[in-house]
């Protein structure tokens, strides 16, 4: 660990907040020189006082993904899911070439996607009426829900 004197320390703290300022500016900040700035860092660095660092997800963004996807005219849902991905989204369109251009043109070009997988659904099958099943057991047989 290196020397952990006043200035690496407010160093370290300046950087915690944010990394991605430049060498100038962050020696201004501390009211050092900017050659004395950059051979800190590197020391930090090498020592392994810096082990890295990191992005921050700014999750408002990502959220309103939901907001931005629900009201355009292909969608018929938006769903917001675990595993790989974040949100699935079913889209009807015409062809696979307005798929291609919908993907590209619209979902893609949104400022928080980072990535797009798209799939073709050929035949969608449902279920009705689905049955209602109780949380505890009961003697009772369950109630099907019939939606409107």
């Amino acid at each position: 660990m290196p020397n952990l004197d006043e200035t690496n320390r407010r160093l370290l703290l300046e950087l915690q907040k944010n990394a991605r300022r430049s060498n100038r500016e962050l020696a201004r900040t501390l009211r050092i020189a900017d050659s004395t700035c950059l051979e800190r860092v590197r020391s930090l660095q090498q020592s392994r006082g810096i082990a890295g660092y990191a992005a921050e997800v700014d999750l408002e963004a990502v959220e309103s993904f939901r907001h931005f996807g629900l009201p355009l005219p292909e969608v018929l849902d938006v769903f917001v899911v675990t595993v790989t991905s974040d949100f699935q989204v079913l889209v009807a369109v015409q062809d696979p070439q307005r798929l291609e251009d919908f993907v590209l043109d619209r979902i893609a070009q949104y400022p928080s996607v980072a990535d797009v997988h798209a799939s073709l659904v050929y035949e969608h099958l449902r279920r009705q009426p689905v049955e209602i099943l109780e949380s505890t057991p009961s003697r009772r047989k369950p109630t099907p829900w019939i939606g409107s």
